[in-house]
């Protein structure tokens, strides 16, 4: 049984919600830190009951769908998140769209960690990485072994597996990284029906093993780092 972290049903009462946008505001010395905190609280805790929908329904769902949940759910908890820290989101169209691609076809002998993905200009994810963390990434695009293999939990498998060890040339925020993955992942479930129903059905590719482990530590590790981010939130205006 999984369970919610306090912070996130505390901000879930607009009594809760719009005293700590307030102090988010005018901690930033916004000019207009009142109107946005009573604007703002509502989608504010529309996002974050939406990301606990998704996540607590991905956790009872068919592997062939949960990336598609557990993608779409951080969307949710990212966009209240950056409105703590970014009161006029979205300010812009551009702004709207996911800031990730892949390609849609896949080689013939596709294989999950060696595949990437591009960062685009625009778009959530690079909005999310700057305004939430300051992140801004000097590539152009990443791998997927790149993005898993710093994880925590994914190092035992690696250790398991005795792969080499590859230099990792920029580290990312876990929050960002595991966004990225399940973009990609979710991309496959989306466009490679094929490959994703062979992979699940059939057991036997090295991915498997990888992307389950995955999903099984995005269960338990989205809704807490997003809750550790909103703490360090309330830290910063205690």
């Amino acid at each position: 049984m999984h369970k919610t972290d306090p912070i996130l049903t505390y901000l879930q009462v607009t009594a809760h919600t719009r005293p700590f946008l307030l102090d988010c505001y005018e901690r930033m010395g916004h000019s207009r830190s009142e109107h946005h905190a009573y604007n703002n609280a509502e989608r504010f805790i529309h996002g974050l009951t939406l990301g606990q929908d998704y996540w607590l329904t991905a956790l009872d769902t068919p592997l062939s769908v949960r990336p598609l949940l557990f993608y779409y759910g951080m969307n949710h908890f990212i966009k209240s998140c950056l409105l703590t820290v970014d009161p006029g989101y979205p300010a812009t169209a551009k702004v709207l769209a996911h800031g990730l691609s892949t390609r849609k076809r896949k080689k013939q002998h596709y294989r999950f960690l060696e595949d990437d993905i591009r960062i685009q200009p625009n778009g959530l994810f690079p909005h999310a990485a700057h305004h939430l963390f300051q992140f801004s990434s000097e590539k152009g695009k990443v791998s997927m072994d790149e993005l898993l293999r710093p994880l925590p939990c994914m190092r035992e498998l690696y250790e398991l597996k005795k792969s080499p060890p590859i230099k990792i040339e920029e580290e990312w925020p876990d929050l960002l990284a595991y966004f990225a993955v399940l973009y990609n992942l979710s991309m496959l479930v989306r466009y490679e029906g094929e490959w994703w129903g062979e992979m699940e059905q059939m057991k036997d590719r090295e991915d498997y093993v990888f992307i389950i482990h995955f999903l099984e530590s995005a269960a338990d590790q989205i809704p807490k780092l997003f809750a550790s981010w909103l703490k360090d939130q309330f830290a910063a205006i205690s």
